[in-house]
């Protein structure tokens, strides 16, 4: 199937409709769908790392000839654009079917998908338009969704990846200015395009910096556009505190980049807003002449409204940025700032491991507060955590049902209200580094899920010991490497961490530590290794038990196609994979004949237990269910 997006100007609102793609995959999954994407030469760079797109195509006068040459029959066209140009081209290229904007009977017409946002367009009857324009309470993504007749389009958000070429400007920049990831770098944004008066006054603007200087003691960047150059010279004159200038002449290819740097970004409605949330930036909106409720914020941050009568009035003499109250915008920067941190722990009836694990928990090495709560069904688990919770505060119980560990973790989910959510088990202890590492790993807020490092609790004088030690070092070795080159790695679900707020719900046939690193992932999130935060772990001593744990822990893999897309972004864990370097580091592995002889063994364990997997879900249709199994051997 192919599909074909003509989104070319304006590049903020090209970068809001990135989401389009990966929504449009999502949609026509069974017909393998191949994206292209008509956008101007200008937009160029802002598709360079998108996974999603498939073809870019540049507008030009000759690519509706070059079309023809090729031979290319669109299935779909979504057309966002409402020149008469664009709207013919849709029409002429002849597809399927057309979603948006195309030409007919002399004129430009919306699909009947498109109707609403047509007649809230410049192209809407009027007065009409403006009075729509007003009422509409629907995000720009909620429209664009029902646009392409998409009903459940909250997964997807806009989509921007830096590419290695940014990744060191960005770093080149933070040493430049002697910069670290751990400071509090707030970019300010406050000019605008010239369509409308959307900019914060020098006056204020210089106020905000120095009253976040005064507060945070953070670092501040100054951003602007070709036209702001003089704009940006005032403001640095009129402030007292320290500001750092990005310069206002920056391509899109360093923009975002610059961006990238910061943790905080205070901006207009303004091509910076999009793509500091296209980056998962946390970020604060200041809105005026224009449509607070079109920009929707992917829980990353909030709008500060101006107290105005004219708000989303379009018009070209608007005062309302006027009315913007620089203190209301501290308040929402002190807000974001604040972070809730919670350690879960979740036990199936542990009581002889629990005491142990619930101790690592709390004597953390961390002037942060935590809270520490224990999920388990069973009563025995249970009383061992009440004794501790005579004496900590901070621990907290949760009652299981004992339907599955996924099951409790949603209704956990639906109570907990928490930033960075720590995920661990109650047979294994956590290093006392464990908060700090992870607390520390997330100030860079590109990263939605990391996972810590498991560490088997035996040494390598047993066979199963050493099997334990190979397969969890090269599961190291193979994290270190993926996020050397920021590239996609699967969690341990013996410890790992996520921004919480992002995940309210997992599905129960596929395991919790296999599943959300994708949906960050595909969100355009990072996913960290926080090597430094271990987790002690005592592995099974027999080859019954060895077996039926690998073979539930690789079927949580097998339902993965389900939920994400595994095309975009192949998964980790298969026969393949590890056959390709699994078998490779085992041969260097060993540094004795008994090693050897046990190497080969696992080589034959691991073959015997992917053959299970592979006949137990294509034969058997013996799917990976939620349910809580124990293991004694590992307690």
């Amino acid at each position: 199937m192919k599909i074909l997006i003509i989104k070319t100007g304006a590049l903020g609102d090209i970068v809001r409709c990135t989401f389009i793609a990966q929504a449009l995959k999502g949609k026509y999954k069974k017909y393998s769908p191949e994206i292209y994407w008509l956008t101007a030469e200008n937009a160029k760079l802002l598709f360079i790392n998108n996974p999603y797109v498939d073809h870019l195509l540049i507008e030009n006068n000759n690519f509706l000839r070059q079309l023809k040459k090729k031979k290319i029959k669109f299935d779909l066209v979504v057309n966002l654009e409402e020149s008469e140009k664009l709207c013919r081209l849709a029409s002429n290229l002849k597809p399927k079917k057309i979603h948006g904007f195309y030409f007919k009977g002399g004129k430009v017409v919306p699909s009947s998908s498109a109707k609403e946002w047509f007649n809230m367009s410049a192209l809407g009857p009027k007065p009409q338009n403006d009075i729509l324009k007003k009422k509409n309470k629907k995000t720009h993504r909620q429209i664009m969704s029902e646009i392409i007749e998409l009903k459940k389009y909250e997964k997807f958000e806009p989509f921007l990846r830096l590419t290695k070429k940014q990744r060191e400007i960005a770093n080149n920049f933070l040493r430049r200015y002697n910069l670290s990831r751990s400071d509090l770098i707030i970019g300010i944004n406050t000019g605008a395009a010239d369509r409308w008066p959307k900019s914060l006054s020098v006056k204020k603007t210089a106020q905000l910096i120095d009253n976040l200087y005064k507060k945070f003691n953070a670092k501040i960047l100054l951003f602007g556009g070709p036209n702001e150059i003089e704009r940006n010279k005032e403001i640095q004159k009129s402030v007292k505190s320290p500001v750092i200038d990005t310069g206002c002449g920056n391509d899109l290819g360093e923009f975002p980049a610059l961006i990238s740097v910061c943790g905080l970004f205070i901006t207009t409605d303004s091509l910076g807003l999009h793509i500091a949330l296209a980056l998962k930036r946390k970020a604060i909106c200041l809105v005026g002449p224009t449509s607070h409720h079109e920009l929707g914020m992917y829980k990353l941050g909030e709008h500060v409204v101006a107290k105005s009568k004219c708000i989303c009035c379009y018009s070209p003499d608007c005062k309302s940025m006027n009315k913007i109250n620089t203190s209301e915008i501290v308040k929402k920067v002190f807000n974001l700032l604040e972070q809730k941190i919670t350690l879960l722990i979740t036990a199936f009836k542990e009581p002889q491991t629990i005491g142990k694990a619930v101790e690592a928990a709390l004597k953390q090495k961390t002037f942060k507060d935590y809270d520490v709560l224990v999920s388990a069904p069973d009563k025995e688990t249970l009383d061992i955590v009440r004794k501790y919770k005579k004496k900590h505060k901070n621990l907290k119980i949760f009652k299981d049902p004992g339907k599955g560990k996924s099951y409790a973790l949603n209704m956990i989910f639906k109570k907990l209200k928490t930033d960075l959510l720590i995920l661990t088990d109650g047979d294994v202890c956590i290093s006392d580094n464990t908060i700090e590492t992870f607390s520390n790993l997330f100030l860079d807020p590109e990263i939605g899920c990391a996972t810590g490092r498991p560490v088997p609790v035996e040494d390598k004088s047993t066979m199963f010991g050493y099997w334990a030690n190979f397969l969890f070092d090269s599961a190291h070795r193979l994290r270190q490497e993926a996020s050397r080159n920021h590239d996609f790695l699967e969690c341990s679900g013996y410890l790992f961490a996520f921004r919480k707020k992002l995940v309210s719900k997992i599905p129960l046939d596929v395991a919790e530590d296999t599943v959300i690193p994708y949906f960050f992932w595909e969100k355009g999130y990072k996913v960290g290794y926080a090597s430094e935060a271990k987790v002690y772990v005592k592995n099974v001593d027999n080859l019954e038990d060895w077996i039926k744990q690998k073979v539930r822990t690789s079927k949580a893999h097998e339902t993965l196609q389900k939920y994400v897309d595994i095309k975009t972004t192949p998964r980790v864990k298969t026969f393949g994979v590890e056959a390709a370097k699994g078998i490779k580091w085992l041969m260097a592995y060993p540094r004795n004949v008994r090693e050897i002889w046990w190497s080969k063994l696992l080589v034959l364990s691991r073959f015997y237990m992917w053959m299970r997997v592979f006949y137990d879900t294509r034969f058997k249709s013996q799917h990976y269910q939620d349910a809580w199994e124990r293991s004694e051997s590992t307690k």
